[in-house]
């Protein structure tokens, strides 16, 4: 039973502790619409949370079978990246041919996802961390989860709460960054967590 425990560990970090976004800094690369409507952060997030697996199961495949078997692991940053913009087009591809109602909807949030750092964060983490398959599947799932929790609270935050009645000075960029800077304070506060 320490396996499950494990993962359950692994999860509840990924969730909450190493929030990509708000503990990690990665991730930040969404459209600006992604940070105002809760729809379009919900979408961007499950496009994220989907490149995210995706990559990191092409990204344990490739590092295990390949990178590590032929000592080129001083490579893994730069097939890192071409994997992650191969899994986006080619889901991008795969969508539009399969079901394009649903590629019209989505298509934006999952070309921005194209220049958003933690799908490539996520497969350096678990390339670093020696994690197997089931752990680097949930780390990457529970990640991409963690990430659309950010970006659909402070969509929703910035609906519900008027940040324009604050003091002049900080109306605008300052406030969003004392939003996001009380919203990663509260993540850190989660630091340490783990499931023995």
């Amino acid at each position: 039973m320490k396996i499950p425990f494990e993962l359950m560990g692994i999860a509840l970090a990924a969730l909450l502790s190493e929030n990509l976004i708000l503990v990690k800094c990665m991730g930040l690369g969404v459209r600006v619409r992604s940070l105002r409507d809760p729809v379009d952060a919900w979408r961007t997030g499950y496009c994220l949370t989907l490149v995210m697996v995706v990559t990191a199961l092409l990204g344990w495949l490739a590092d295990d079978l390949i990178l590590v078997r032929f000592g080129v692991t001083y490579l893994r940053t730069l097939v890192f990246t071409l994997l992650a913009l191969a899994v986006v087009s080619g889901l991008r591809k795969l969508i539009a041919a399969c079901l394009p109602e649903l590629s019209r909807r989505m298509d934006e949030n999952l070309a921005s996802v194209t220049t958003n750092c933690a799908a490539l964060g996520v497969v350096l983490l678990i390339s670093q961390r020696g994690y197997a398959l089931v752990p680097a599947l949930v780390f990457a799932f529970f990640g991409g989860l963690g990430s659309t929790v950010t970006l659909v609270s402070y969509a929703s935050l910035r609906e519900e709460v008027d940040m324009e009645s604050c003091p002049r000075p900080f109306r605008g960029v300052p406030i969003h960054l004392i939003t996001m800077g009380l919203m990663a304070m509260a993540m850190i506060g989660f630091y340490g967590l783990h499931v023995n």
